[in-house]
């Protein structure tokens, strides 16, 4: 009876962990089918009515910003679609120079019949319409233009990335074909895909935590979200913090004779400025004699005056 007692714990032991494992191992990857081509993510299929605002150059700019032909924000809101099937692996307002990003991996064949993966992205989006693991289909709308929140004019930004480890942290790895494709180079060349009746494991969680919209600390969210906050019935009251009073440190001065420490905190009065006119010049005795006969041109002519006009002495 010991033996058998002993034995059903062990059974039921290794069968949850193996269940454990299994479970661990699905959560980290998804089935997915080949990708059947690629589109443009605006304009679908071909990218009409948009333009290339900024191309992709290795070592600098790795997307493409694609503009509305109508310029300025005359794009915003305007639809932005899935460029093949996948799985969309982010989905978050990540804000910063990003805004809203989506993030989806695809599964394909390409002309050597090799199986790759790849990751498309789409940032400064002004809405989202697709979740975390949500499986997507080609040429379905997942987002609208955006300008992220008025920092840009309105455009999408987008990337399709060959290294699956990128997600938010673009500095940490090179700017190279060895990370990345040309994006409107891969569209055009894999605009179909051969396809087959089987489904691939695809790994779905290998971004490494980047700072965003979820709290830094989860614990302290949540502590403040279970406090309940009662209202004021009286509205007009301004509530003023309470001062706490602080242990005062003894200072050198403390220590002084209070008549010594008035002298040396006593402020020195300042003269009040007396404000002086310069002082006119004496002018000499031929100076005033020339300022007094020293008439202008017209007093050389007779002033015509009547009798009874008094004479004006010099």
């Amino acid at each position: 009876m010991a033996e058998n007692i002993i034995k059903i714990p062990l059974k039921v032991f290794l069968l949850l962990i193996s269940h454990l494992f299994i479970s661990i191992s699905l959560s980290d990857y998804a089935e997915l089918p080949l990708a059947s081509g690629f589109d443009f993510p605006v304009g679908a299929p071909t990218g009409s009515g948009y333009y290339k605002a900024r191309g992709f150059w290795p070592n600098g700019h790795v997307g493409e910003d694609w503009n509305g032909k109508g310029g300025g924000n005359t794009d915003l809101g305007d639809p932005v679609y899935s460029i093949g099937d996948g799985i969309v692996v982010q989905s978050r307002d990540v804000r910063r120079g990003w805004g809203n990003v989506i993030i989806i991996r695809h599964v394909f064949m390409d002309k050597n019949s090799t199986i790759k993966l790849m990751d498309s992205l789409y940032a400064h989006l002004d809405s989202r319409n697709v979740v975390l693991n949500q499986i997507v289909k080609r040429g379905q709308r997942i987002g609208a233009i955006g300008n992220n929140r008025g920092m840009y004019l309105a455009h999408l930004h987008f990337e399709t990335r060959k290294n699956l480890s990128i997600g938010m942290h673009r500095s940490s790895f090179a700017k190279t074909y060895s990370n990345y494709y040309s994006p409107t180079s891969f569209i055009r060349s894999h605009q179909n895909c051969k396809q087959n009746k089987r489904t691939y494991k695809v790994p779905i969680n290998t971004f490494a935590p980047y700072p965003g919209t979820y709290p830094k600390n989860k614990n302290q969210n949540l502590a403040s979200k279970s406090i309940p906050i009662k209202s004021e019935t009286n509205t007009n009251k301004i509530l003023k913090p309470k001062k706490i009073d602080q242990p005062t440190k003894k200072t050198l001065l403390s220590t002084l004779d209070p008549k010594i420490r008035g002298i040396i905190l006593k402020k020195p009065k300042k003269n009040p400025v007396i404000k002086t006119e310069p002082k006119k010049e004496k002018l000499g005795l031929l100076a005033r004699i020339r300022a007094r006969y020293t008439g202008s041109k017209d007093s050389t002519r007779k002033v015509k005056r009547s009798r009874f006009s008094p004479r004006k002495r010099p």
